[in-house]
């Protein structure tokens, strides 16, 4: 799996809200993938290690959860979650960590600083989780309002809202807004930049450019894998799809993976579109019933699409977020 879309896994792993078939997602991974590279790991090792403990001591049925997991444990996380010294040790990085953050309030308003060098993670009390890029700030109320939650940001965020439909989550930077219930999202806006851009990684979110005449305002909605890229000079909204489009939890590709044998081209891409959630746009009869062989299962999207091109004698564009392929096909 994609990293980043594990991390968003992760995320309601350690909230509790995971589905039974996504915790065992996160075990098998855990196992086969030890977690000493995710960046996102460096915020969450302890709520990791208080998760896997109370399992080990909650896990009263089959086989004992935790003789499955120990290889694991033993092999990467003792030193990390289970040897005593190792507590304390992290404890004090992530101390030293968090003096990098400097958190002022002021007339009932909180404003979170990263000063440090690299991300850090900021928890609001309404349960939404904000990955804070170095040399960016967010400012909101000490309390929430009746209506809406209402963050500003300025620089970088990743951010994993907690749903709530009732009470939208709107996140206001110098030109636009973003307003979500409950999803997971990237902002880039900072001061000095000629573009703001915003990227979804799950879910759905409403942007649209913060005007005086509401009525004229530009405004899209983005889904997973898509992107826009506002013009903060010609108050331009170009849509696009992101460089790196994540397979979705809920589309995981069964245990054969991106392996096909003999499969009409026009399937390939159906499974691709599934994964993805990216439509693929066939232009001509002439590539769709062609036959591809490959495995493409340890690729990106984009990668994957240049081998199958490159098989069929075609070649595809990206046009907002939609691709379309074309080309000469197949030799009879």
């Amino acid at each position: 799996m994609n990293q980043f879309d594990f991390d968003i896994l992760l995320q309601k792993y350690l909230s509790g809200e995971q589905t039974p078939e996504e915790e065992k997602y996160v075990r098998e991974y855990l196992e086969n993938n030890p977690p000493v590279t995710s960046p996102v790991f460096e915020f969450e090792k302890e709520q990791i290690g208080e998760r896997i403990k109370q399992k080990l001591h909650k896990s009263t049925f089959g086989e004992p959860w935790q003789i499955r997991f120990l290889p694991w444990i033993k092999g990467v996380a003792a030193s990390i979650l289970l040897v005593s010294g190792g507590w304390l040790l992290m404890n004090r990085l992530q101390n030293k960590e968090s003096a990098s953050i400097e958190t002022i309030e002021k007339r009932g308003v909180i404003e979170v600083k990263n000063t440090s060098n690299s991300p850090q993670r900021v928890s609001l009390k309404d349960g939404s989780v904000v990955i804070l890029k170095q040399k960016s700030s967010i400012s909101f109320p000490e309390h929430f309002g009746e209506e809406r939650r209402l963050v500003y940001l300025h620089g970088e965020a990743f951010f994993q809202v907690k749903r709530n439909p009732a009470k939208p989550f709107v996140v206001s930077t110098e030109n636009l807004a973003t307003q979500v219930l409950g999803t997971s999202f990237t902002i880039k806006s900072y001061d000095d930049a000629r573009s703001i851009e915003v990227l979804v990684a799950t879910g759905r979110v409403s942007v649209y450019e913060v005007a005086d005449k509401v009525s004229n305002s530009n405004g899209v909605i983005l889904t997973r894998n898509q992107k826009i890229v506002f013009d903060k000079k010609s108050k331009k909204m170009e849509l696009a799809i992101v460089e790196n489009p994540a397979i979705a939890i809920s589309q995981l590709v069964p245990t054969h993976g991106f392996s096909f044998l003999e499969t009409p081209v026009k399937d390939a891409f159906s499974l691709l579109e599934k994964a993805y959630g990216i439509d693929i746009v066939i232009e001509n009869d002439a590539v769709e019933t062609c036959l591809f062989t490959g495995d493409l299962t340890d690729l990106s999207l984009f990668e994957q699409l240049d081998l199958i091109c490159k098989s069929v004698n075609a070649s595809y564009e990206r046009r907002g977020t939609t691709l379309f392929v074309r080309g000469e096909g197949c030799t009879k």
